[in-house]
């Protein structure tokens, strides 16, 4: 007899459902999550998809029933969608280290403080600056807040259960799931092909999120140890090419190897 999955707790709360198509898809934090949302939900064919698309479509899946989201069901009927064979289900995974640089310039860097009480971070980042500070012995600086290599050290130190969502590995999304398609940010069009028969439609995508940058004339390397308000100081954002070291890529390829390992099978 199959048990009752908790369809409440992470992952399975944050899974997106299609009854009407038959598929499921799995977000993950970084990884193009908002355009991938915002495709299923046009896709899906729901009567309120506009409406959901208005705005933010995490906070309006969230905080609305609207049978997309697998805790939208009771435990019982979740445990059967997740245990129905008919089911198609899709993950979209990206490069693990170029991930970790993502995670930091859009938490630390452009967006530090959402529903953070003013002069205190967001709560998505405020533990990791906590753990820093308290390895070292000392108060937490917000303003200070951390470095790259800071927070590469707090990943490399850190168990999944104890990251933040938008930090896990992407190894954890397959602990209580196996999926019929396994794509990766860097080939959408692969992954587009691949949901086409299984919605009926062309698969078409917004590309949401992405962070606006002008190419440097010279890329600076070394600038993992600068501080969050000295690169937002410069004209563009970092590069991952800036922020790694050849230390702190083999850091991050050690902590992440079983996302590398996913990654390159899922890539062409």
């Amino acid at each position: 007899m199959t048990s009752t999955l908790d369809n409440s707790q992470w992952p399975l709360a944050s899974l997106l459902v299609s009854q009407k198509h038959q598929v499921i898809y799995t977000p993950i934090a970084k990884n193009a999550n908002t355009t991938l949302k915002r495709m299923f939900v046009r896709l899906s064919g729901h009567p309120r998809s506009e409406e959901m698309l208005h705005g933010d479509v995490h906070t309006y899946l969230t905080s609305n029933p609207t049978g997309l989201s697998l805790c939208d069901y009771s435990p019982e009927d979740a445990t059967q969608i997740l245990n129905d064979s008919n089911y198609f289900r899709f993950i979209v995974l990206r490069e693990p280290l170029h991930r970790a640089v993502s995670g930091y310039v859009e938490k630390f860097i452009i967006n530090p403080t959402p529903s953070g009480t003013p002069g205190e971070p967001g709560v998505v980042i405020r533990s990791v600056i906590d753990w820093v500070y308290e390895n070292r012995g000392e108060t937490p600086d917000y303003n200070r807040s951390i470095t790259f290599e800071e927070f590469v050290n707090y990943l490399s130190r850190n168990e999944d259960r104890n990251l933040d969502t938008h930090f896990k590995s992407q190894e954890s999304y397959f602990d209580q799931q196996s999926f019929d398609f396994i794509g990766t940010v860097e080939r959408m069009d692969l992954m587009a092909k691949a949901l086409k028969s299984q919605f009926g439609q062309k698969v078409k995508m917004e590309h949401r999120n992405r962070v606006s940058r002008r190419r440097p004339l010279l890329r600076r390397h070394g600038q993992g140890n600068l501080l969050p308000a000295q690169l937002r100081m410069r004209r563009t954002l970092p590069h991952a090419d800036e922020l790694l070291t050849d230390e702190l890529t083999e850091q991050l390829k050690n902590r992440f190897a079983a996302d590398l390992e996913l990654w390159e099978k899922a890539s062409p």
